[in-house]
């Protein structure tokens, strides 16, 4: 017995299709979180000392700066990609679940490879001792990279509290 849904052509969409969409979504979504993390971070300038970097303890709060733009970046595009998939696809719960925690982590890596890959390499070769350099843009914690994820299953749990839409949970022909 076909639903009226599924008469009309909106039944729900393969579990696969649902998974390349957010994987897609995903990937460009972290090159765009590596790019405004590039942008938004403050810069940290160092001072050559015996070879290598040093900083005054003033730049070390640029330093937690630099991870805080990180994670409520993090947040931010886990927040709008959960609530946009979450309510798109609510006939995919787990699938959408399971892929938005994954990807979380898969694009937060991704964001931070384009961050670093943007900003300053930090070199210090052939540089004085007393020459003000640019420290390369790190991100130090490395809980950050679960922020994506966990903001995301928090928002598709909130949702599916708050849903009236039983179907996707109901026997067939209920």
């Amino acid at each position: 017995m076909t639903t009226r849904a599924e008469r009309l052509g909106h039944g729900a969409p393969s579990s696969t299709r649902v998974v390349v969409q957010i994987v897609v979504v995903s990937v460009v979504a972290g090159v765009l979180l590596g790019v405004l993390w590039w942008l938004l971070a403050p810069d940290v300038h160092g001072v050559v000392v015996n070879g290598g970097l040093g900083y005054d303890s003033r730049e070390g709060q640029h330093l937690f700066t630099r991870d805080a733009v990180f994670a409520l970046l993090s947040a931010g595009f886990g927040l709008l990609l959960s609530a946009v998939f979450v309510v798109w696809h609510r006939r995919n719960p787990v699938t959408v679940l399971v892929s938005l925690a994954a990807m979380g982590v898969v694009a937060s890596l991704i964001a931070r490879f384009v961050g670093e890959f943007l900003g300053p390499d930090g070199s210090v070769s052939g540089l004085a001792d007393g020459a003000d350099v640019l420290l390369p843009l790190e991100l130090k914690s490395t809980a950050a990279l679960l922020v994506w994820s966990m903001v995301a299953v928090v928002v598709a749990a909130v949702v599916a509290l708050f849903r009236e839409d039983r179907t996707p949970w109901s026997p067939p022909g209920v």
